[in-house]
């Protein structure tokens, strides 16, 4: 049947759409408009084209789809397969016109739009990244993003889109936006008239071996030459696997198209640098685009969410791009001046260090964000160290390294850190690396229960970037903690005013749960965190919503025990690996109370595991090392719990809830040797002087009146 065979659509959909008339096609799809009778709303209908049945997944789109929510995203209503065995996918209608027919009707945007498109972008392809399997796009283009009426995009257009764990590709990419590695050889060109790149040259998915081009080895094709297997497709060009890194350059090359109103080349060696147009722009947004074109995958940015964070960050990289220019001039004006004396090639030398300087800078920052994320703590930490070396009035170093102490676990470190860098006089810093900083500081005042000190932090933060709806779910749920329900509902009024649509995020559905805990209406509050968990569209904010129901299910009490640790797992499950430390610590405290629950030591084995997850993953504060040896002691491996000990007393020679626990240990090694109690009764003299001193500020431990009855009956 033909594509436009109106009669045909309207016997494969029934009698449930009215008003079907064409709309046009996109690569992949014929497309339809039509009204959806049972909800009276306006969709499009998107049907596989002939020419690609059979050689793709008709239902692709919409299994991505269908799972998905998100602002930049259509919305899924329905998915028909006909009996003549297409598959429909019926979506929202998106007001406006796709971003090419916006430049060709209006030219070339300029940088504040061109911003607005590159964060949005970046945002909705970060947030396809994080899915669990990640999912790839593989084929961001100006048509493939519709412009609204209030000039904010809808990314549509998923048929080549990729699930990682499938190891298959869908079908081709579009020339001129397709990454190089989407090519099984560089220097092809395809003709103007080319919608799509064959099917035939592209390349297998990165991080799966036995991956193949779908089709790759029944092909119609009629040019034999574009048919390639796996294995020769990965060695043609030297550009690697498709990845993360294949949608960065995709959202480079649409900018690029943006502010340009030119389609970047088909031929890779052909490209024009972005850099080489008169452009009235910020050079760091530039350069930005630059990078996400590179034809090599380790010089673009890793992914979606570390370009998202240079262009907040432009005005902190224009600065310093300034410094250098000036620099530049200065430069080249002494040179002239000392040019007869034979020391201008030493000054042309110095003006080329400084640039090389201010790029070494940039690169250790990176490196340092990228390792803490991957939990390569020690070597986040070297990087940042060497980064604060090269330039030490520079802000965004001083962020990574909060963030890395409070991945650590260590937060009041954090805030001292922190402390630190607000009483140094910084240059060349953004609004958006400042509210970084002080929403770093809240994260860790909050984690401590220092909610006065949380809520104000917060507070300064959503000052420097009030678009941020995190800020103000942490300052109302610092304020709710406080018992100040209405300084809360204030600042929600506060987020509405600075987000629309406020009452539909994650954070809105967080702060309500706070607020229905703290009014005892637990289940009510654990059905607002499930909310949460389910509109949360980053990964900080999924974090705050699992931790939040954990928590609530542990204020239900022990019925809830087996829920909150499947809740936790899941998060671990769902979150990046960087994440694992956030909810590590309520996990191995619920497997703990299930094991006092059910007398399963099972379940303290599982809590020792997490908690030396977290000891390997950088998280060594006092209180985890304690809770190993703890659950050591209890699972009878005393040789292993006093080694624990015996460390943490080097470290911590003050601290009583140490030498206690060693009291307890040797007094089961004594016990087990024959041996007389002189040691076990040192340190528990030792852990009770100790105590004594923390008595003075009201501290009670119970387990010393246990150790006090075991001295006296037990170790003598």
């Amino acid at each position: 049947m033909n594509d436009n065979d109106t009669s045909q659509w309207v016997a494969d959909l029934g009698s449930g759409y009215s008003q079907i008339y064409p709309l046009g096609e996109g690569g992949m799809g014929t497309l339809y408009r039509a009204h959806k009778d049972s909800l009276d709303v306006d969709v499009v209908i998107k049907r596989v084209k002939q020419k690609f049945k059979g050689r793709m997944d008709e239902r692709a789109e919409a299994n991505i789809l269908k799972t998905l929510k998100h602002k930049y995203l259509p919305r899924i209503y329905d998915v028909i397969e006909s009996p003549s065995g297409y598959v429909y996918t019926i979506m929202d209608m998106i007001p406006g016109e796709n971003m090419q027919k916006y430049v060709e009707a209006h030219g070339p945007v300029g940088q504040k739009l061109a911003y607005r498109w590159a964060c949005q972008l970046c945002e909705v392809i970060a947030y396809l990244h994080s899915q669990i399997p990640p999912i790839l796009h593989c084929d961001i283009k100006p048509s493939n993003i519709m412009v609204t009426p209030t000039k904010d995009i809808c990314l549509i257009d998923f048929n080549t889109s990729l699930v990682f764990s499938k190891g298959i590709l869908a079908i081709g990419a579009t020339p001129g936006y397709a990454a190089p590695e989407q090519y099984t050889r560089p220097e092809m060109r395809w003709s103007a008239e080319e919608e799509t790149v064959p099917l035939e040259a592209t390349m297998p998915l990165r991080g799966y071996g036995n991956a193949v081009a779908y089709q790759n080895a029944t092909s119609s094709s009629s040019n034999a030459n574009y048919s390639a297997t796996a294995a020769q497709a990965t060695n043609a060009g030297g550009y690697g696997l498709i990845s993360k890194r294949t949608d960065v350059y995709g959202i480079g090359a649409t900018l690029y198209y943006a502010i340009t109103g030119k389609q970047p080349n088909h031929s890779l060696k052909d490209v024009r640098p972005i850099t080489s147009y008169k452009l009235k722009f910020s050079q760091s947004f530039l350069l930005i685009i630059s990078r996400a074109m590179k034809k090599r995958q380790e010089e673009r940015f890793c992914d979606a969410q570390e370009m998202l964070r240079a262009l907040q960050d432009i005005q902190a990289m224009d600065g310093r791009y300034k410094k250098v220019v000036r620099l530049q001039k200065v430069v080249a004006a002494i040179s002239v001046v000392l040019a007869v004396s034979g020391v201008s090639v030493i000054m042309m030398g110095m003006q080329r260090i400084a640039v090389e300087r201010y790029a070494a800078y940039d690169a250790l920052v990176r490196k340092g964000r990228t390792a803490a994320e991957e939990m390569r703590f020690d070597e986040a930490g070297q990087a940042l160290n060497q980064a604060i070396a090269i330039y030490d009035d520079q802000l965004e170093a001083y962020v990574e390294k909060a963030v890395l102490l409070y991945r650590q676990g260590k937060y009041q470190e954090c805030i001292d850190a922190v402390e630190t860098t607000r009483a140094r006089e910084l240059k060349y810093y953004s609004k958006q690396s400042v509210a970084n900083l002080y929403n770093t500081a809240a994260e860790a005042d909050y984690a401590l229960e220092n909610y006065e000190a949380a809520a104000k932090m917060y507070q300064k933060a959503s000052e420097y970037a009030p678009e941020i709806a995190s800020y103000y779910q942490g300052a109302a749920t610092s304020l709710i903690q406080l018992g100040d329900f209405s300084g809360a509902d204030e600042i929600l009024e506060q987020m509405k005013r600075s987000i629309p649509d406020a009452e539909q995020t994650g954070d809105y559905q967080i702060v309500q749960s706070e607020l229905l805990r703290k009014q005892g209406s637990l289940s009510g509050a654990l059905q607002s965190a499930y909310k949460a968990i389910g509109v949360s569209d980053d990964s900080d904010q999924l974090a705050r919503a699992y931790r939040l129901a954990a928590a609530i299910c542990e204020d239900i009490g022990e019925t809830k025990n087996t829920e909150e640790i499947e809740l936790l797992n899941q998060g671990i499950e769902r979150l990046p690996d960087g994440y694992y430390n956030t909810l590590a610590g309520q996990l191995a405290s619920a497997y703990i109370r299930q094991a006092e629950a059910t007398g399963e030591p099972s379940y303290q084995k599982e809590a020792l595991k997490v908690y030396q997850q977290m000891e390997n993953n950088g998280n060594t504060t006092l209180e985890v090392r304690l809770n190993i040896a703890m659950l050591q002691y209890r699972l009878h491996d005393f040789s292993s719990a006093e080694k624990e000990l015996q460390a943490l007393k080097d470290d911590y020679p003050k601290d009583y809830r140490v030498y206690k626990w060693l009291a307890f240990v040797q007094g089961e090694i004594d016990l087990q040797n024959g041996a007389s109690y002189a040691k076990t009764l040192g340190y528990y003299e030792t852990a009770v002087e100790l105590y004594r001193e923390e008595q003075k500020s009201g501290v009670y431990d119970s387990q010393m009146d246990e150790l006090d009855r075991m001295a006296m009956n037990n170790w003598q």
